[in-house]
């Protein structure tokens, strides 16, 4: 359906989106008109702002229409004036990363001043993008974080409801499908696409967070843009110094809250500075971030409270040099050193589990130039690398059994040992960027007006890592673990770490696996290269219709780990729409777009490489029963003595721990159910491609005069070549040192999946008058399919749909429902009132309302269906699939409601010739202390060994619930209790 509207569009209307700025600066559109309507060429419109150095000047042209680009964000004193006519002067928001209309219509007489004050809708975008601009003060005086997370989440159409640490899903792509950008520079982690925290709060002027209706400048992304702006210093000095305090025992408690909240204040230091070296010609601006705090947490199920340190320094640099006001070169350095104590990965019930200390240092540079040619072309370009070295000195140690981790098959828990290891090869995730890029204005009476923009973007992925997933390199699965009256596991006080039972006669029989590191020697730097052409043409036809067409070409072009060639292909992404101003006059402006986005080259790619990727190899055990039905600290055996034993047994049977000495006809390779070796099982043939989305989008915007602003668009998205694999009898098989293997083809795969999204997206902001500002966001979603593509600790996770089909049906592996990220009414609404604002006073009042729907979650089953299904000569037929015993989102975490309160109180004074501004801020966050579960443990338990192809399992005959199933389990799965903090400083 969705491929009929965008054929539909493109036929009928040649259209497209305005361009965005893929930069720190935004661009000044117009025209230019007499009272009668008639246009005016020649008029002088001149431009000034604290924000710019210099002033800058063009002339309208035949069409009466005007483009000033590269306009650093900020606010603009805009001029125009003509001989004959009276001069008009309007004040205008420019913003980052979008396109600012401002048309004026002129009166003939004297020279005269005329203000129009442009009010606070202004931070919605008023062009083809659906986008919101957050501007430093509005979120100063928010009760938020200031984190990009919690900007972005303020945006329509997002909802805080990704796998990975709730990262935001905007318009229903998988959360590692979005680009975040700090003065252009990626700062997207490679493996999740989590947010990078390159940035200090203080030193954010505004961040602009785009979902819908995007300009060809954009690409490698199925979701939505985040571009951050820091300051950049001026004609006069500024600069901040503030404390961020807060305690754990400012906190409420949730329902699982136990022990004592640590009563220690954190504090967060942030400083900034800004002026020049040379007024006009020479800026700097600086800024730094500095907290160390402490506090605890609790390990999972068991509650067992541990203490948590973290200490990090933030530093920025950047400059701004403009030799003439036609030049600016921008250079910017920002670095992070972080370091952590006590940090755990996925579920986990011990403290041995914990890492130690962990360090992540991280730094991104950057050189933007933008150039004025001529009034009516403009270049730019821009270089930058950004460098992170990952979990320094986390993960366990290199023994066998030390540095083995144990888990549970069924749920996943993690005991006795860190995940990753602790001291081996550092891990890099870095990458490269550069932009050059043209626009060129034409202004004619006979074919419109027509702003050209045109360019070149190339981006590079660079990973180096040696992927040990524990010390030991190795991991046993218990088939489940000694459990107390209430189904909670039980930690063994002589050994401090859960109970391991090994039950071979169980339903989810016990594993071992080696994710055996095959070829080290081999390992170098992936890169994943983007080479992207775009072109936009935005046509203003008339007074009224404004038809736009934009194409953008991304060539892939991929090395994996091992230097082998994985990517070489190329996707066209048209971005179409139209506007119609009905009256004129902006007041009220209907739109419709069609877009195509294509993701980048994700880091999955490198998953059939052999230089320093894991092999998994497989076996059941088939040893002695290990307790099985004991006691705890009465006749149970210790994870360490579990360990020895389970290795002994596999050594009985000519298992090996050197890969040299593998031996496939072993007796142990009787009981292996996987064998899976980097660059033979796993292979990437003809390439693997981007995933793409296509959009179409309705929409209107209406003005109520100059104070208030409301958009409202209908976006409607669907998804295609997903990442997937393909294991099948034509897919064949390949011989290994423990014997034939089954090959898995990597690549991109429609049938059979989908994924769609369909969201009314809508902005209003009143100005009601100098003291009271109401700003509310809602979207109303659904995101439905069976790709949910991502996991809890991992980003793109390929679909298995086409492994083994012989043993697998849509119905039960695979069903269609409502997807986890789906949330069906997201409402964030704000007001402000200055109750006081004087030249020594200042003191306003921020309430924030919030609501969330709940998150859908499913209850499944682990089942075996090789009993049931005769083998077409498979060499390890999977003996665990997912089974839906629900539909899928049957169930729902609790709604979620929230008020939030700020006060900000600032007193100012006179020192020489500036004012000295101290301010206090405190906050409340979930005023009322209420309760919401937000996630939920989905433990269920297989009961017998049915046939799934023809049997409906029966709950209490074939499975159970848990206990605790759709019960939180630690006291993260609440939403965040009544919270107090405060920042007190001082400005000047």
């Amino acid at each position: 359906m969705l491929r009929k509207f965008i054929f539909a569009l493109v036929v009928t209307s040649l259209v497209a989106v305005p361009a965005l700025a893929q930069t720190q600066t935004g661009v000044l559109t117009g025209r230019v008109t007499d009272s009668s309507g008639a246009t005016l060429p020649g008029v002088t419109v001149t431009v000034e702002s604290d924000s710019l150095q210099g002033t800058r000047t063009t002339v309208t042209g035949a069409n009466g229409d005007y483009k000033i680009a590269f306009l650093p964000a900020g606010d603009y004193k805009v001029s125009y004036g003509l001989d004959g006519f009276q001069t008009s002067v309007r004040d205008v928001k420019i913003s980052a990363a979008q396109t600012t209309p401002s048309n004026v219509s002129m009166e003939i007489g004297t020279v005269t001043d005329q203000i129009v004050v442009t009010g606070q809708q202004a931070l919605i975008s008023e062009t083809q993008a659906v986008a919101q601009t957050a501007t430093y003060d509005e979120v100063e005086n928010l009760p938020i974080d200031r984190a990009l997370d919690d900007i972005i989440n303020l945006a329509p159409g997002v909802a805080n409801s990704g796998f990975r640490n709730s990262t935001p899903v905007m318009a229903g792509a998988p959360s590692y499908e979005n680009l975040y950008l700090v003065n252009g520079v990626v700062i997207n982690e490679n493996v999740r696409s989590e947010i990078l925290n390159l940035f200090i709060e203080d030193a954010v002027q505004e961040t602009t967070t785009s979902i819908s209706g995007l300009s060809a400048e954009y690409g490698r992304f199925t979701g939505g843009v985040v571009n951050a702006v820091t300051k950049s210093g001026g004609n006069q000095f500024e600069g901040s110094l503030r404390v961020n305090a807060e305690n754990e025992a400012w906190e409420e408690r949730t329902p699982l809250t136990t022990g004592e909240q640590a009563d220690d204040i954190a504090k967060i230091y942030e400083g900034t500075l800004g002026g020049y070296f040379m007024k006009d010609h020479l800026w700097f601006f600086a800024a730094g971030r500095d907290f160390e705090t402490s506090g605890s947490a609790r390990t999972d199920l068991t509650l067992t409270p541990y203490p948590t340190s973290d200490s990090e320094t933030r530093t920025e640099a950047k400059l701004t040099i403009s030799p003439t006001a036609s030049h600016t070169i921008r250079p910017s350095y920002l670095e992070i050193d972080r370091q952590r104590t006590n940090t755990d990965f996925g579920t986990i019930l011990d403290l041995r589990s914990l890492n130690a200390a962990r360090q992540d240092p991280q730094e991104i540079k950057s050189i933007n130039y933008t150039g004025v040619i001529t009034p009516t072309f403009f270049v730019e370009a821009q270089y930058s690398e950004r460098d992170f070295i990952i979990g320094v000195g986390s993960g366990g140690v290199p023994d066998l059994i030390e540095g083995t981790l144990i888990r549970t098959r069924g749920e996943g828990f993690r005991y006795w040992a860190p995940t990753f290891c602790g001291s081996c090869e550092d891990e890099l995730r870095n990458n490269e960027n550069t932009l050059i890029k043209g626009s060129y204005f034409l202004s004619t009476e006979g074919a419109g007006t027509h702003d050209l923009v045109f360019g070149y973007d190339t981006f590079e992925d660079i990973r180096f890592s040696i992927n040990h997933q524990t010390g030991s390199d190795w991991t046993v699965y218990g088939s489940d673990v000694a459990r107390d009256a209430a189904g909670d596991p039980i930690i063994d006080p002589a050994t401090g770490s859960a109970v391991p039972i090994f039950d071979p006669n169980a339903a989810t029989t016990p594993w071992l696996r080696w994710f055996a590191v095959f070829n080290e020697d081999l390992a170098q730097p992936t890169s994943f290269k983007t080479n992207s052409f775009f072109v936009n043409d935005t046509w203003q036809v008339n007074d009224t219709i404004s038809v736009n067409i934009g194409v953008r070409w991304d060539e892939n072009d991929g090395t994996d780990s091992s230097g082998t060639a994985v990517a070489d292909d190329s996707k066209v992404s048209p971005r179409l729409g139209i506007s119609w101003d009905v009256k004129g006059d902006g007041d009220l402006i209907v739109r419709a777009s069609a877009a195509s986005y294509v993701a980048g080259l994700n880091q999955l790619a490198d998953d059939a490489s052999p230089g320093g990727a894991i092999g998994s190899l497989i076996w059941e055990y088939a040893g002695d029963p290990i307790n099985v039905g004991c006691t705890v600290g009465v006749d149970c055996i210790g994870a360490d003595a579990v360990l020895q034993q389970v290795f002994d047994w596999y050594a009985s049977l000519g298992g090996v721990f050197n890969l040299n000495q593998l031996d496939s006809s072993a007796p142990i390779t009787a009981f292996q159910i996987q064998n899976a070796v980097p660059g033979a099982t796993t292979q990437i043939r003809g390439g693997i491609v981007s995933p793409s989305v296509e959009e179409f989008t309705i929409g209107a915007t209406k003005r109520f005069g100059s104070n208030g602003l409301i958009r409202a668009d209908l976006v409607l998205r669907e998804w295609q070549d997903f990442y997937g694999s393909r294991r099948d009898i034509g897919t064949g098989q390949v011989d290994t040192t423990t014997g034939p293997a089954d090959v898995s083809f990597l690549g991109n795969f429609d049938d059979g999946l989908t994924r769609e999204y369909m969201g009314l997206l809508t902005q209003f902001r009143y100005r009601f008058n100098d003291k009271v500002d109401l700003s509310i966001n809602y979207t109303w979603s659904e995101l439905e399919g069976n790709f949910v593509g991502e996991g809890s600790n991992t980003a793109a996770d390929a679909s298995a749909h086409l492994t083994y089909p012989e043993y697998r049906q849509e119905s039960w592996n695979y069903p269609t429902g409502p997807l986890p990220s789906d949330q069906e009414h997201t409402f964030r609404g704000w007001v402000t009132y200055n109750l006081i604002d004087n030249d020594r006073h200042r003191l306003n009042i921020t309430w924030l309302e919030n609501y969330f729907s709940g998150n859908p979650y499913s209850a499944t089953i682990n089942v075996d269906p090789r009993a049931f299904v005769t083998n077409p000569g498979y060499a390890s037929p999977p003996t665990g699939l997912t089974y839906f015993v629900s539909d899928r989102g049957a169930f729902y975490t609790d709604d979620v409601h929230r008020s939030d309160l700020a006060i900000n109180y600032s007193l100012r004074f006179p020192v020489g010739n500036r004012d000295i501004e101290f301010f206090l801020q405190p906050e409340i966050t979930n005023l009322f202390d209420e309760d919401a579960v937000i996630d939920t443990s989905t433990s269920t338990r297989r009961l017998t060994s049915f046939n799934p192809f023809t049997t409906t399992p029966v709950e209490g005959v074939d499975w159970e619930r848990r206990a605790n199933f759709g019960q939180p389990i630690n006291e993260n799965d609440f939403q965040a209790p009544r919270t107090f903090q405060f920042s007190v400083g001082f400005r000047f």
